[in-house]
């Protein structure tokens, strides 16, 4: 069989619908259970560091030495290895840089646009989680939203937040309140505006963004309030109710790429990438587990963890088992087994003839 992407259609004529005894047509239940059983598969001790196949990705980013930030788009969990002009860089967590006598936390100045951001080591640091792709512009600034789809006009969105006094904002939703402020989506645009009054509302920071299931993508804008400008911060998928994703600092970039630096000052920073699950709804929708049978098993393993029948932990132990068995066995078919990827450089890019220590290259 041609190596090609499974999609939720594809589970629908396997024997996944009979054995869980749900009706093939029934979209919405097989989706929850093949979205179970792929999260349970990408999760699991066993997936090791890279994860299975088609999990992880090879993509671009170009990232400025102004801004050395990488926000990393939905689907995307986490960096593997960068190689920034080509040339790969260790990526430290969270806790790296709060080790005892470590050099600390970069950067040590603030960068602007100067030079500065090229001191210290080129690595990459893990930081916490955002909810936009760019940072708001303070102070002066409010949010407005647009939606790709005009029937999406009703929907709403809850924008987490701070005003500008720096005191977080807590509105009534009805009878019930809640931390932040709900906006009505509509066409052109809508603007945050204060609850019971047409006046937008100046914001300091951005705590969470939440939305409802809309047929078309909303982005998300600070607008500055004095001259209108607009600058987008994110756009939220349909399917994307909660906004989430993983950031990274990259310490010490350069101007640009060698030979010819670049003169807007952009470095395109080659990933590899872990990959996330985004959770099937439609037919269509691509999967993240590429094996049918490990599905399979998977979902039956969790079927039988939720039974009282006698030995159905076992039972079900055995169907994980045969599972991670099967995507073993596809990352060896189709990524090999015997040219393992090993870099050993105990000094570093210099050869043992540089160091002084012999004639070996």
């Amino acid at each position: 069989m041609a190596v090609s992407r499974l999609r939720l259609r594809d589970m629908q004529f396997t024997r996944l619908p009979r054995i869980l005894g749900i009706g093939g047509a029934d979209l919405a239940q097989l989706a929850r259970e093949v979205n179970a059983a792929q999260e349970r598969l990408l999760m699991c001790e066993e997936a090791g560091d890279h994860g299975w196949y088609g999990s992880y990705a090879e993509i671009a980013f170009n990232v400025t030495q102004a801004t050395p930030t990488l926000t990393l788009p939905r689907g995307i969990a986490r960096l593997i290895a960068i190689a920034p002009c080509g040339s790969p860089v260790p990526i430290q967590n969270q806790f790296y840089e709060y080790m005892a006598f470590s050099d600390g936390r970069w950067p040590k100045i603030s960068c602007g646009t100067s030079s500065a951001c090229s001191t210290g080591p080129l690595e990459g640091f893990r930081r916490t989680m955002s909810c936009t792709w760019t940072d708001l512009t303070v102070p002066g600034y409010g949010l407005r939203f647009t939606t790709s789809e005009p029937s999406d006009a009703g929907r709403r969105i809850l924008v987490g937040c701070r005003d500008q006094y720096g005191a977080i904002v807590r509105t009534l939703d009805g009878t019930i309140q809640v931390a932040g402020v709900f906006t009505t989506l509509a066409t052109p645009f809508a603007d945050m505006i204060y609850p019971g009054t047409v006046t937008p509302l100046e914001i300091s920071e951005i705590l969470g963004i939440q939305k409802d299931t809309t047929l078309g993508v909303v982005s998300v804008y600070q607008v500055n309030l004095a001259t209108g400008a607009q600058t987008l911060l994110t756009a939220l998928e349909p399917t994307e109710t909660v906004a989430g994703y993983s950031r990274y600092y990259l310490n010490g970039l350069p101007n640009g790429c060698c030979p010819t630096p670049s003169v807007t000052g952009s470095v395109q920073v080659m990933a590899m990438v872990k990959l996330d699950l985004i959770p099937c709804v439609v037919a269509t929708d691509y999967l993240l587990i590429q094996s049918r049978e490990a599905i399979i098993e998977e979902a039956q393993a969790i079927r039988l963890f939720g039974s009282d029948a006698r030995n159905a932990n076992a039972q079900a132990m055995m169907h994980h088992k045969q599972a991670i068995g099967i995507l073993n066995g596809q990352l060896v078919h189709y990524e090999g087994k015997s040219h393992p990827a090993v870099s050993f450089k105990p000094f570093g890019w210099s050869t043992l003839e540089r160091q002084g220590i012999g004639t070996l290259m």
